[in-house]
Formats: C-alpha cells, structure tokens, sequence
C-alpha cells in the first residue's frame, strides 16, 4: 500500500551510559511504537499497566436495528459504536491474557454520555476487576452533564446523561478519592503512582475543552512530593501535538502543568481526546496520545516499569485472534470509506477517474494519520499521482488539512517521538513514601 511505513523505536538514555537516540524500523504490524526513558528510579520490580481511550461505548439497546445511528456514523469521524460489543470482548481476552497491574482509561468513556452506556460499561468493568486486574478511570468530554440521545430506526429520542453524582455512584469502584473533581492518585505494582488528572469540564453542561487549575497544581504537588516514580493521565492534551490538533485539544492552563512535572522530572504524561496516534516532546517531558480505542486500529497502550528503571510506552494492536474473522477489515474500511467520502464533499475538482484517486489517496493518508505511522518524509507520498491532483485543489478543506499535517510533520516535532540524533534525560529524583490505593 503507497504510504504504509514501518515503525520506530526511540531509546533515550542517560548521560552517563554515554550512547545517542537510536531509531530502526520495525515490523508495523506487531508495534506501532516503542518509546523508552531510562529515568533515575529505585530499584523496583516490574510494573506493568494497560491503558485506553476513548471508548465511546454505547448501549445496544439505545441503537439497535437504527439505520439513522448508521447514517450518523457515516458521517463521523470513524468511531465504531455499533461494534461496542466485540471490541470490549477482544479487550477483555487481551487483558486476562496479559494480566496487567492495571488498566487505565483516559476518558469520553461513553459515546455520549448515556446512562445506560455508563451502567453497561461499569459492569464491564466490574468483569476485568474479577479476573484480578484492577481498574482505573476519568472522565472525558462526552462523559457527564451532556445531551444525549438514543436511536430508533429511523428517529432518535432524548435519553438520561449523568451528574457527576451519578457518575462518582456509577464508577465508585474504579476511581480513588480526590479533592478536585475526579482526580486521584493510585499506586500500582511496586512503587509507580498514578496521577489520574481529571481537567474536564462538565460542572453544569459538558465542554469540548479542559482547564489545569490552581486547584489542580495544589492536588497534584502534593502528589509529586509524596511519592517515587509517577506518571500522569489525562483526558486533554498536555503538550500542543500539532498546530491542527492544539485548537481543541489541548487543555487550558497546561503550561502550569508542565512546569510541575518538570519541577519533579515526571517524564510522561498518558492522554487521548484527539483520536489521533500520536506523540508530543517537549525536553524530556513526553505526553502520549493514544489513538482511540473505537477507531481502526483499536488501540490500547502498554506501559512498563521495569526493575532497572527504564519506563517503557508501547501502543499495540488488538489481537486479530479475539475480534471475529474480517473485523478489522471492516473497520479499516469503515474508517477508509469516510474519509473517502470527506474528500469527495470538500469540492475537489476534475474527472471522475480523478477524484477516485485523490479519494483514494485521502483515504490512505487519514488511515496513516490517524494511526501514527505516517511520515512525511517517506517520498511515496508525494511521488503518488494522486498527489499532484491534490495540489491543484487549493480551495479544498481536505487538502488544507493534509498540507497542514505534511508541513508540521517535517519540522523537529515529527510522529512518534521525533527524528533527533540524540536525546538525553536528568533522571527523576528519588522521592519516597507511596500512598496506600484509595478506592
């Protein structure tokens, strides 16, 4: 396929092993990405946690049957509710087998919102619980206080949202105890702190952005000062990923957060909300966006803390072996036929022979955007005929959106970490005393 890459490793170390940043490709099929920080940590056994986003769950019985809650998906951005079902069983099946410390969801848990989404998702939960894992969560933007609706075949209907009453009642096992919204701080394996960041905005009716507070800082020193290691999770952005993306995504106040986390070399933060794969840098802070999980290729994250230190991030496909044969073919065309159809619509101009390729083109460039493996500086993306019809098309809003990726692609903040010839980090101070979990 023209455009398909393969992935990259970044290791980062100390100054004092005395070695530079090595990238090599990677079979892009089994790992998306691999980034490694040896931070200055005690001595630890490993830690091992599991983390998704953006699960935009759905209750069955609020689509079932519903031709309009397809015509709306097909007019989305390429969530795939209606597959809810099969890809919590793959999560499920993913997660017994590998058994992690923990699981950690970064928000828009729900579709939008729906009580009964919320309910369905909370039993689910309740299931990984059982077989030993436990769990974790904050909330996203289409969590609580929205508007939502159910669907009948071809009509919708008001359906009940929740307060953030309901939903601390809804969640009570699977968040910690806070001051400040949803935000806690839990322990998991031996010595690693969570910092569940909740920075969304819901207090009377959901909104799109997220604001780091006063209130936030002072909760989340006194974290920072109690415990060793720590990593943090939110739902917004942390660092501005790209000029496209930092509009909406990127949370209100983060400058305050950032200076925090590099006042007590906190080395990454864990996000989501934009949908995307991908991965900001900013010194030796990274935050890490995972692509969501209701978007082909279903992502989740793997994070490790091992024994010697190194803290390891690795975004990794669903097991083809748990979903049912061809659904990620499916999926992958669901995702590929909407972005075919955004090109068409976003008047483009030529032979019908020409708009299919540029369609096409638009299609292949979105599912490598949206899976973190695209990289500007792979010529096949520009030698591709399709991509002179393309630069022909200077009125098309689609065309303006990959211009913008391409060119903030090729600056120092690329996919995946970056393209720099060596990197170094100072190492997180050995702070002790880590809390007892909270539940």
């Amino acid at each position: 396929m023209t455009g398909s890459l393969s992935c990259v490793t970044e290791r980062i170390l100390l100054p004092d092993h005395g070695k530079q940043l090595s990238c090599r490709h990677m079979n892009r099929f089994f790992i998306i990405f691999l980034l490694v920080l040896l931070l200055s940590l005690p001595a630890l056994a490993e830690t091992r946690l599991m983390t998704v986003s953006d699960l935009h769950y759905m209750a069955p019985s609020l689509y079932r049957g519903s031709e309009l809650f397809l015509h709306v998906l097909r007019n989305g951005d390429g969530k795939v509710p209606q597959y809810g079902e099969e890809l919590l069983a793959a999560l499920y099946r993913e997660i017994i087998a590998q058994q992690p410390d923990a699981l950690i969801v970064t928000g828009d848990l729900t579709f939008n919102g729906e009580k009964k989404s919320h309910e369905a998702l909370a039993d689910w939960f309740s299931r990984v619980e059982a077989a030993g894992v436990p769990v974790w969560v904050i909330p996203g933007n289409h969590d609580i206080n929205t508007s939502p609706v159910g669907f009948d075949q071809y009509s919708y209907f008001p359906t009940e949202s929740v307060t953030p009453e309901e939903f601390a009642s809804i969640y009570a096992d699977f968040i910690g105890t806070g001051t400040v919204g949803f935000s806690y701080a839990v322990p998991v394996g031996s010595g690693l702190t969570v910092a569940m960041s909740d920075v969304s905005m819901y207090q009377e009716q959901a909104q799109t952005f997220g604001v780091f507070t006063a209130r936030h800082a002072a909760w989340l020193e006194g974290v920072l000062k109690g415990n060793a290691a720590v990593i943090t999770a939110t739902h917004h952005s942390l660092l501005p990923h790209t000029d496209f993306s930092k509009e909406n995504y990127l949370m209100f106040g983060h400058e305050d957060m950032q200076a925090l986390l590099e006042k007590y070399n906190v080395h990454l933060n864990l996000s989501g909300h934009m949908h995307i794969q991908h991965v900001a840098r900013e010194g030796s802070l990274y935050d890490a966006a995972l692509g969501a999980f209701c978007i082909w290729p279903h992502r989740y994250a793997a994070v490790t803390l091992r024994d010697d230190g190194s803290l390891m991030y690795e975004a990794k496909e669903l097991n083809a072996q748990y979903l049912p044969d061809g659904f990620l073919d499916t999926s992958r065309e669901w995702f590929a036929g909407i972005a075919r159809d955004k090109a068409i619509a976003s008047d483009i101009a030529g032979t019908g022979i020409e708009k299919e390729a540029m369609a096409d083109y638009a299609a292949r460039f979105n599912l490598a955007y949206f899976s973190g493996t695209y990289r500007a500086d792979d010529a096949a993306w520009t030698s591709d005929p399709a991509y002179a019809l393309w630069e022909k098309q200077k009125d098309s809003l689609f065309w303006k959106y990959m211009r913008l990726v391409m060119a903030e692609a090729n600056g120092e903040n690329l996919m995946l970490g970056g393209r720099r010839s060596s990197a170094t980090l100072t190492g997180m101070k050995q702070r002790h005393g880590v809390k007892d979990a909270q539940r």
